[in-house]
């Protein structure tokens, strides 16, 4: 803790997200590297928080907030520093009823999550992460995670010989009809089923053989299973190339450890010198809007922030008298330039994988940044030594969006978007710089040590 190391580039991100598959997943991971790190796990009720202190709390097992309290914390001078991700990436989630019966083959029936690029699913070895709800030991319900990083199924690509020239040119995939993965286990020709392609069977919400695999995993009894909340998921380990990094979920399970890590890593005299609240926290949903109790456009992270201020100063209304002096770095994944396709970029807001975090900037306020916190955030990049970029969609192209600007308004806080760039977002497999990995690591480790003196030396309007 607090040792400033600098691993070699992306390895430990590699380790951090092969634990990972689902929210769920990143959730427990970032657990593990906090309590690793010295952190106090926080439960519902009265919070016990002190100066120099590091806590965390959980929610719903998919979202997660942690805190470093500066050692000379003053709530008069001092305010809320954060960097906040998001724990969730497009995925195919199994359905309530996923058994389906082929004579092909055993089928599952999943729902799209987000907005993935389906078609990068197809012809890949698939396993299984997330939580299952099981009947508990006597009474009751219990959860349990489940991470299944062998391969299980596979989405079957249709051979070119029967395909017409126009299907393969369009490549236009049905999520209903032709996204089905094929459960990998021994299936004869089913007798039952019909001439269509599937059915759907009423006796059984998954099949035998299905939960036969997860209860492996979960370490119970088949008969024992109620429900199921499981995400697909690319099989194949992460891994380097060279000097970039090949893996899924780099949207945005690579921002969660960065800001987490980050929070871990931040040395301890700077933590002892500090006057501010330095935050962390990564929310579920993201990627399907963000409204839900776990997501970004809930209660939650106002109710963390009020809770832990009124632990360390006895008063109820400390956080609306902090926001003024706060600030979040909002992490989400980048467009880096693409060698293949560079008439899709703006040409004077090119980032490039390898040269740094990127500052996202929307004209339309689809990214929070403003000049004045883009040029903050980049005096704290020269005090921790990090490459910055800029990024600006084109006029004639759709911009995504981010949790910086929903935070931003809701807890009337300024707020900058930035990000390692990438390529391929939501595809079931990315790519990302191994140098920027541990870039967008040290930005916010420079936001916690810097941020302060930054702000302190910045006149505004």
């Amino acid at each position: 803790r607090g040792s400033g190391r600098r691993a070699a580039p992306g390895h430990d991100f590699l380790d951090f997200v092969a634990k990972t598959g689902s929210p769920a997943h990143t959730t427990a991971a970032t657990k593990a590297l906090l309590l690793q790190s010295g952190f106090t796990e926080l439960r519902d009720g009265d919070w016990q928080m002190a100066p120099g202190g590091r806590y965390f709390v959980t929610l719903e097992g998919s979202s997660i907030c942690s805190f470093a309290v500066g050692g000379q914390f003053d709530a008069a001078v001092g305010g809320a520093v954060m960097a906040v991700a998001h724990t969730d990436s497009p995925c195919l989630k199994l359905r309530p009823r996923s058994l389906l019966t082929s004579k092909a083959g055993m089928l599952l029936g999943v729902d799209t999550y987000g907005g993935g690029l389906w078609h990068t699913w197809f012809d890949r070895p698939l396993g299984l992460a997330g939580k299952v709800v099981v009947a508990a030991e006597g009474e009751g319900l219990e959860e349990r995670l489940v991470h299944i990083p062998e391969p299980v199924c596979v989405i079957p690509n249709l051979a070119i010989h029967l395909t017409t020239a126009e299907e393969r040119k369009a490549f236009a995939v049905n999520p209903e009809t032709q996204l089905r993965p094929v459960l990998c286990v021994d299936h004869g020709p089913d007798e039952k089923a019909g001439d269509d392609s599937s059915e759907e069977v009423d006796e059984a919400r998954h099949s035998a053989e299905l939960l036969e695999i997860i209860a492996r995993a979960a370490g119970v009894d088949a008969s024992r299973i109620l429900d199921v909340d499981l995400c697909l998921m690319d099989a194949a380990p992460p891994c380097k190339m060279g000097p970039y990094v090949s893996s899924p979920r780099i949207d945005n399970v690579l921002s969660t450890w960065a800001a987490f890590d980050a929070l871990a890593k931040i040395d301890d005299e700077a933590l002892k010198a500090s006057k501010d609240l330095l935050v962390a926290a990564s929310f579920d949903h993201e990627e399907v809007g963000s409204v839900s109790v776990t997501g970004a456009n809930s209660a939650a992270m106002g109710r963390w922030l009020t809770s832990a201020l009124e632990s360390l100063t006895g008063s109820s209304g400390a956080w609306p008298r902090l926001t003024g002096r706060s600030f979040l770095l909002s992490c989400d994944c980048a467009h880096g330039l693409h060698p293949n396709y560079m008439a899709k970029y703006q040409s004077e807001h090119q980032a490039y994988l390898g040269s740094g975090v990127v500052i996202k900037t929307n004209a339309n306020q689809r990214y929070a940044t403003t000049p004045m916190l883009a040029q903050m955030v980049r005096e704290v990049a020269r005090h921790a030594a990090v490459p910055m970029q800029d990024f600006v969609v084109r006029n004639d192209c759709p911009c995504g969006s981010t949790i910086g600007p929903l935070l931003s308004s809701q807890l009337g806080v300024r707020t900058v978007d930035v990000g390692a760039p990438q390529w391929a977002m939501h595809s079931c497999r990315e790519t990302a710089h191994g140098a920027d990995v541990v870039a967008l690591r040290d930005l916010c480790v420079g936001l916690f040590q810097h941020f302060r003196r930054v702000d302190s030396s910045t006149a505004r309007l």
